[in-house]
């Protein structure tokens, strides 16, 4: 049994849907913080601890609903103010069998609902009109968008265009895109859930292979959106759909990264020019698709947190830091790579050592050490003889690492370690894995694995 308070289930009720049948369950209101065994004095405790088991199916575990429940891709859950939507799914060879969506009370850890979720591809992070929404791909049973009521689970399905692969929700409205991605023959949508095209349809340069996972790389703001692919960047107006620009791996030879603050959009260059594909160099594109920046050289850094305060910060592309706005070079550091020998796994390889960055310091991080830099300077702050871990996400001015089966928080301005609690003390017969997810912060942190979900809350006092 799970530390912390185990769910009572009082009374259920059973709801008839549309599309299948949802279970509402009584919260449980007692929430006691318990002292984890052996934590440090500053560690919090756990509030509350629920096990896969409430979901009510043998042999599953939590699955990520923006990536949805027909392949498992890890645990996490989406928080639409005091509820956390998760998915529970029975994995089999390759897809999953049976799978359920939960909506868990944040503040109790009581099971509020939960409903059939087969074959789903992606949720959405921000509901419609009190709705969460998902999609069915056009090879699920039936494509489409199937919705749940936050408050109920009730359940909906909405037809589509067959060959529907993204969606979002934003600016109060249904972003929808579809088509075939290996002919670059694709459809932007925004609308409504009754008519997904209700606003205006248009078509979307973007290109692509079936075989990768794009349901949720469709991301959208208030003035501008995107749809990120492996092998290129597509930037769209969010008001009318209109293309801005884009990059193709067949034209440029690119894989895109990931998009950080200034609009940036940061990608890795390689040589297509025969058979090839070693990494060349790292490129910066500014909002407007044009290339601010270009490092020359093989090291890529790969950052499990991305927050710097603002677009002042220097954006790291290599050894070097370039202005996020002139694409001016300002410093560059043997910090940033590593020379790592070969092994008898693996050729020697130059790789970015740059893990983390938290308002202008950033983390970098290889076999023999870790520092703390400066990133307006390249001043060094701090070092540890160590390898950090893995960064699992941001608290103010510390990050939360995964080490060694403990859970700790380092401050980014010193490295000095904050507090630290062993996994196995917070969710019984637990440990840390790539399917550990922390999210939260002021202290109060969600963290799930495959098999549990707990909050753990400041201790009082």
């Amino acid at each position: 049994m799970k530390p912390g308070t185990q769910l009572a289930v009082a009374a259920v009720v059973a709801v008839v849907t549309v599309s299948g049948a949802a279970v509402v369950l009584t919260k449980d209101r007692t929430t006691t913080i318990k002292r984890i065994t052996d934590a440090s004095a500053a560690a919090p405790g756990v509030a509350w601890s629920v096990d896969v088991s409430v979901s009510g199916l043998d042999g599953a575990v939590f699955a990520d609903p923006r990536t949805g429940s027909m392949f498992s891709w890890g645990a996490n859950s989406i928080r639409i103010d005091e509820l956390l939507l998760t998915l529970a799914v029975v994995p089999d060879d390759l897809t999953t069998s049976n799978a359920v969506m939960l909506a868990i009370d944040a503040d109790t850890g009581g099971v509020r609902w939960r409903a059939p979720a087969v074959d789903l591809a992606a949720c959405a992070e921000e509901p419609l009109d009190g709705q969460l929404v998902c999609q069915v791909p056009s090879f699920g049973e039936r494509p489409g968008l199937t919705t749940f009521d936050l408050e109920t689970g009730t359940s909906r399905h909405f037809d589509t265009d067959p060959y529907l692969f993204a969606t979002t929700v934003a600016n109060g409205s249904l972003y929808l895109a579809e088509g075939s991605l290996e002919d670059a023959d694709v459809r932007l949508h925004r609308g409504t859930l009754e008519d997904y095209d209700a606003d205006w349809s248009v078509p979307l340069g973007v290109r692509g292979s079936w075989e990768e996972q794009y349901a949720d790389q469709l991301k959208v703001g208030p003035e501008t959106g995107h749809l990120d692919l492996t092998g290129s960047f597509t930037t769209f107006d969010a008001q009318t759909g209109t293309g801005l620009w884009s990059t193709d791996v067949l034209d440029d030879c690119v894989i895109a990264q990931y998009r950080t603050a200034g609009d940036l959009a940061v990608a890795t260059n390689f040589d297509c020019d025969g058979s090839s594909s070693d990494v060349t160099g790292t490129t910066a594109y500014s909002g407007d698709g044009e290339v601010l920046a270009t490092y020359e050289g093989p090291a890529e850094h790969y950052l499990a947190v991305d927050e710097p305060a603002d677009a002042s910060v220097p954006v790291v592309l290599g050894d070097t830091a370039f202005d996020r706005a002139t694409g001016e070079e300002l410093w560059s550091s043997e910090l940033l790579v590593f020379d790592r020998p070969a092994d008898e796994w693996n050729e020697a390889r130059t790789v970015g050592t740059l893990t983390a960055v938290v308002d202008h310091i950033g983390i970098a991080s290889c076999e023999q050490q870790t520092v703390g830099i400066d990133l307006h300077s390249g001043e060094q702050l701090w070092t540890s003889e160590d390898r950090i871990g893995s960064i699992l996400a941001r608290d103010g001015d510390a990050v939360l690492i995964s080490k060694n089966g403990e859970l700790s928080a380092v401050d980014v301005r010193t490295g000095t370690q904050l507090w630290s609690a062993e996994f196995s003390n917070m969710l019984a017969e637990e440990s840390t894995s790539m399917d550990t997810y922390v999210d939260g912060g002021d202290g109060t942190y969600f963290l799930q694995t495959g098999s549990a979900l707990a909050r753990l809350d400041p201790l009082p006092g």
